[in-house]
């Protein structure tokens, strides 16, 4: 029985430092799995969410400049379906005081309401009395006389502002007098536009 403990006593010391060199073993393999994490794993994860978030930044770039693209090649298109209208612009809204449409269309609503233009007049506007937040056209006042029944005036007025360069009414004024034939005198003061720049359009 003695003998017994003693050979299992003798056993006991021959394992215990074998049974240290595992566990040192096995935390040295634990010490450096964490620090292949730390300097190698995380890195890496850090460098893939980066190129993600690249990615992303480049995609919403590119979809920005395809959207510009695609809206620049419609404004192309709208441009050459439009070209015709757009060469009315010179005409519209002249650049050397030329008011030719401006005219043509007054003496067609003035004769389609039954009045007779007696007068018309151009001038420049007055600046302190109106301001118009744009860098190209500008306002030009006009002063036409008429004469005509009071029965179409209403109508006179409307037609006036539905011309094409969208003239604006400011005033009106009348006399009482009433000639032979039933007519009145009118006044009307309109705000017409011109472009300044004189290779606006150029």
């Amino acid at each position: 029985m003695a003998d017994s403990k003693r050979v299992e006593f003798v056993r006991l010391i021959k394992e215990a430092p074998s049974k240290q060199v595992e566990n040192v073993f096995i935390g040295l393999t634990y010490v450096l799995a964490i620090l292949l994490l730390v300097f190698a794993i995380v890195p890496t994860i850090n460098t893939i969410f980066q190129i993600n978030r690249e990615i992303q930044e480049k995609q919403t770039v590119y979809n920005a400049l395809e959207n510009k693209i695609i809206a620049l090649s419609s404004l192309d298109e709208q441009y050459n379906e439009n070209s015709e209208k757009f060469k009315d612009l010179t005409l519209l809204y002249p650049t050397s005081g030329n008011f030719s449409l401006f005219l043509s269309n007054i003496d067609a609503v003035v004769a389609r309401n039954n009045f007779v233009l007696d007068a018309i007049s151009f001038s420049e506007y007055d600046r302190d009395t109106f301001q118009i937040n744009t860098s190209a056209i500008k306002p030009w006042s006009v002063r036409i006389a008429v004469s005509g029944k009071k029965v179409y005036l209403v109508t006179f007025l409307r037609e006036l502002e539905a011309m094409p360069m969208f003239p604006v009414i400011e005033s009106l004024a009348y006399g009482t007098d009433v000639d032979d034939e039933g007519n009145t005198k009118y006044s009307i003061t309109l705000r017409i536009y011109h472009v300044e720049n004189p290779k606006f359009y150029e």
